[in-house]
């Protein structure tokens, strides 16, 4: 199986840009993640 430039270029670029959005908001990302970790262990942790 043969994956040539003009196959792969697009697969790459598309990859690229999505690393590129993720890096961007990283941190708001994983801050929301904390936060709502944080929200469920207190609406279940209390019971």
């Amino acid at each position: 199986m043969y994956i040539g430039p003009d196959t792969l270029m697009p697969v790459a670029s598309a990859l690229a840009a999505i690393a590129g959005v993720v890096l961007m908001f990283w941190r708001r990302a994983a801050a929301a993640v904390k936060l709502s970790a944080q929200v469920l262990a207190q609406k279940f942790g209390k019971r």
